[in-house]
This record gives C-alpha cells, sequence and structure tokens, in this order.
C-alpha cells in the first residue's frame, strides 16, 4: 500500500496502569509515564527509539469524551468491548502521509476515519487512519508531527544527554500474533489472501 510503512506501536489495554507497568517493570521491559488526559492515562515501555509497546487505559469514560483522544477512544470501544478486559487491542502502522494512506483505501472502498491530535504545549501531534471495516485487530495508520525519525532522533540525544545507554541484549518485539474464529471470513473483508496449506 504506502511505501515507507512501519511497526510503530502496539497498545496493551490494560484496567490498571500502576500493576501493569510494575508488571513490565519486573520483566525488565522498563516503562515510563506518557499522556495523563481527562478520563485517560498511558504509560510506554520503548522497544527502541522509534517503536513501543503503549500501556493505556481510561479511568472515566465520561471524562475521556472531553479529552483530546475522545474520538480514538470511540473509535477503538467496540474492539475494547469485544477484548472483554486487558489484553492486545490494535497496533499502529507508521505511514509517511496518513491522509494520503486514508485515500488509498477509501479508493478500494474501505469506511476509513481520520483522527487529527494536536498538543499545542508541545508543537506536536499525529494523524490517525482507522479502518472501520476491518476485523478488529487489523491496524490503525499513523502519521507524527515532527516526524517518527525526529521524534527517535530526539529521544536518542535525550538519553545520550543523561548518559543512559541501551543494552546490546536489550528485549525486541519481533512478531505479533492474530488469532481469529473465522480466518479465511476476517481476510477476506481485510483484503488479505489466505492461501491453502
Amino acid at each position: 500500500m504506502t511505501d515507507g510503512a512501519a511497526f510503530d506501536h502496539l497498545i496493551h489495554w490494560v484496567d490498571d496502569l500502576e500493576s501493569a507497568t510494575a508488571g513490565y517493570d519486573a520483566l525488565g521491559l522498563t516503562t515510563h509515564a506518557a499522556v495523563t488526559l481527562p478520563g485517560f492515562r498511558n504509560a510506554a515501555w520503548g522497544i527502541d527509539d522509534e517503536r513501543y509497546v503503549e500501556l493505556a487505559v481510561v479511568d472515566d469514560w465520561d471524562a475521556v469524551t472531553r479529552s483530546k483522544y475522545a474520538r480514538g477512544i470511540e473509535l477503538l470501544t467496540p474492539a475494547i468491548d469485544r477484548l472483554g478486559g486487558p489484553g492486545l487491542l490494535t497496533f499502529g502502522v507508521d505511514v509517511p502521509d496518513a491522509r494520503a494512506t486514508a485515500e488509498e483505501l477509501r479508493a478500494v472502498g474501505r469506511d476509513v476515519v481520520v483522527d487529527e491530535v494536536w498538543f499545542e504545549d508541545r508543537n506536536g501531534g499525529f494523524v490517525e487512519v482507522y479502518v472501520r471495516d476491518a476485523p478488529s485487530y487489523f491496524p490503525f495508520f499513523i502519521t507524527y508531527q515532527p516526524p517518527r525519525v525526529e521524534l527517535a532522533r530526539m529521544r536518542a540525544e535525550h538519553r545520550a544527554e543523561q548518559g543512559l545507554t541501551r543494552p546490546p541484549d536489550a528485549p525486541d518485539l519481533v512478531a505479533l500474533l492474530a488469532r481469529s474464529p473465522a480466518p479465511q471470513d476476517e481476510a477476506s473483508i481485510a483484503g488479505i489472501t489466505v492461501l491453502p496449506a
């Protein structure tokens, strides 16, 4: 679809952010607090300077409707409801231009929603594209401003200034496994061809 697409982050939906981060930390997957908005909080385990696992929780469903993440949470709510508790919610794919990706998806008949989040105090944000007529584990697409490569450079510089180094044997995320009770049906919805074994 889009040249330059790359795995960006996985969303691990949790019901207790403090317990989840403590669990990650105990495994050697060091987390840090990320965003606190009305009704919503998250933390992250940085796989490297570009990829991460987001641990996310809604603490107040009414308050989150007034936050910058209101639209994204609204779009993810069916998947959250299907999940029925903590677990892998979905994952994001970084693309050079999320709006162009949305147009590519619309051109092949997909039902997509574009959501833009901007943080004035950081002079930055992102555009996300959600595919509404695909299985819940289908990724969303994201473009950052400043671009992801620039954010990674800033993270690396910050670590260097703090004298922090990433150990050569640091854990990595090497695969995602999506399970389905009806893989043939869901693959056809997503436009994926499943070859017989």
